[in-house]
C-alpha cells in the first residue's frame, strides 16, 4: 500500500473518531461507570461500500452507497453516511433542488443553521410539519479546508411522531464550480426515555462504521462532474480542491473517529511526527 493511500485511510479514520465520541454526549453525561463491551454483529453493504456493527435485536433497514441505517427495538435508529446535495440558493422547505440536488440552501449559512434546515426540509418533504429543534450542544471539528466545515451536535426534536434526542456528526463540504455542495451526516436518535441507556451502544456502532478509501473519495468529490481534472493542489473553478487519499483519510480520522490531535498526521491538522 502506498504512503499516500495509508495517509488517506488514516485521515478518514480521524473523522470516525469524532462521531464515535458523539454518542457520549447523546447521554448528556460527563462520566459513566464502566460497562461491558457492546457486542456487535458485522454487517457489510451488498455493494461493499461500507460496513458497521449491528447490535443484537436491531435490524438493518438500508445498506448501500456508503449509507447504513439500522433500527432498534425501542424506537431508536442510527443512520450512517447520509448525504444531502444542496444548491447554493435560498432555502425552500420541502422543495427539491435543481439538477438532481436534494434541496436549495445558502452555502454561507452557518453550520448549525444548515443542520436545522436539513431537518426541516426532511420533515416537510415527507409531508410532516416542521419539527421543533433545540440544540443542547454544538461543537466544531477542526478539519482540513478540503473537507469544509464539520461539527458534532446533540439536540432535542419535537415532531409529529413525538420527542426524540438526536446526536451525531455533520459536515458541509466545499462548494463546487457550479454552486453545488454535499452535506454528510451520521445521526443517532432515540426517545428520551431510552437515550441515556443506549449511549454506549450507539458509541460502539459509530466507531465500527468504515468506508473504503475509494468510496470515500467518491463521497467527498464535488457534485458537479468536470472533464479536465487539475492536480490535487489546484482548485476547481469554485476553489475546491480535488479530494485525494489524504482527504479521505482525514475525514475518517477527524470526523468519524475524533482521533486526538497528538495522534493525527500533520496533513490532517495533527502533531504526530512523520
Amino acid at each position: 500500500m502506498s504512503t499516500r493511500r495509508r495517509m488517506s485511510l488514516l485521515c478518514f479514520a480521524l473523522v470516525a473518531m469524532a462521531a464515535a465520541s458523539t454518542p457520549l454526549m447523546f447521554a448528556q453525561t460527563t462520566a459513566s461507570p464502566a460497562q461491558p463491551a457492546v457486542k456487535l454483529q458485522p454487517y457489510t453493504t451488498p455493494d461493499q461500500s461500507a460496513s458497521a456493527g449491528v447490535p443484537a435485536g436491531w435490524k438493518v433497514t438500508k445498506g448501500g452507497q456508503t449509507v447504513i441505517v439500522i433500527n432498534g427495538p425501542q424506537g431508536e435508529s442510527i443512520a450512517l453516511g447520509n448525504t444531502f446535495v444542496a444548491k447554493n440558493a435560498p432555502f425552500q422547505a420541502g422543495q427539491k433542488g435543481p439538477n438532481g440536488a436534494d434541496l436549495s440552501m445558502p452555502f454561507a449559512t452557518p453550520l448549525q443553521q444548515k443542520l436545522s434546515m436539513i431537518f426541516e426540509w426532511t420533515a416537510t418533504a415527507s409531508g410532516n410539519p416542521s419539527p421543533q429543534l433545540q440544540f443542547k450542544s454544538a461543537t466544531p471539528i477542526q478539519v482540513p479546508p478540503v473537507l469544509g466545515q464539520c461539527g458534532r451536535f446533540v439536540a432535542s426534536i419535537t415532531a409529529k411522531t413525538g420527542p426524540t434526542v438526536e446526536a451525531g456528526a455533520f459536515c458541509s463540504l466545499p462548494m463546487d464550480s457550479a454552486g453545488f455542495y454535499k452535506n454528510v451526516m451520521l445521526l443517532a436518535q432515540a426517545p428520551p426515555s431510552v437515550a441515556t441507556q443506549e449511549a454506549a451502544l450507539v458509541q460502539a456502532v459509530f466507531a465500527s462504521y468504515k468506508v473504503p478509501a475509494s468510496w470515500m473519495q467518491k463521497k467527498l468529490a464535488p457534485y458537479t462532474q468536470v472533464t479536465i481534472v487539475p492536480s490535487k493542489t489546484a482548485g476547481l473553478g469554485g476553489g475546491v480542491a480535488i479530494p485525494d487519499d489524504t482527504s479521505s483519510e482525514c475525514f475518517d480520522l477527524v470526523v468519524l473517529r475524533e482521533t486526538p490531535k497528538s495522534q493525527l498526521p500533520r496533513a490532517c491538522g495533527g502533531t504526530k511526527p512523520d
